[in-house]
């Protein structure tokens, strides 16, 4: 039997968030944990940091949404799609029964 690996799980595939919060995390922990860092500052638990990073990704993903862009994007594509539900078909059905 193989030990248990180490390894750090990774972001799952397809989740955008949780991506995001992973490359939050990593350069946020190079600039805490890192050399550079004094060595006489606490610093923060790992598990509090990731959790400030998932924050900071859902922020940015919220912020982002916000822009004009991002608005007029989702103006453009709701315009675009068709909802059958409101089209009116009566008249496609009447030339059928006669």
């Amino acid at each position: 039997m193989s030990a248990p690996s180490k390894e750090a799980p990774k972001a799952q595939h397809g989740d955008p968030m949780a991506e995001l919060a992973e490359k939050i995390f990593v350069a946020l922990a190079g600039r805490i944990y890192g050399n550079l860092a004094g060595g006489d500052v606490k610093k923060p638990d790992p598990k509090a940091l990731a959790a400030y990073a998932f924050k900071l990704a859902v922020a940015f993903d919220a912020a982002s949404r916000e822009t004009d862009t991002a608005k007029a994007s989702i103006e453009a594509a709701n315009k675009a799609k068709v909802r059958l539900d409101e089209v009116d078909l009566t008249s496609v059905f009447a030339d059928v029964k006669k």
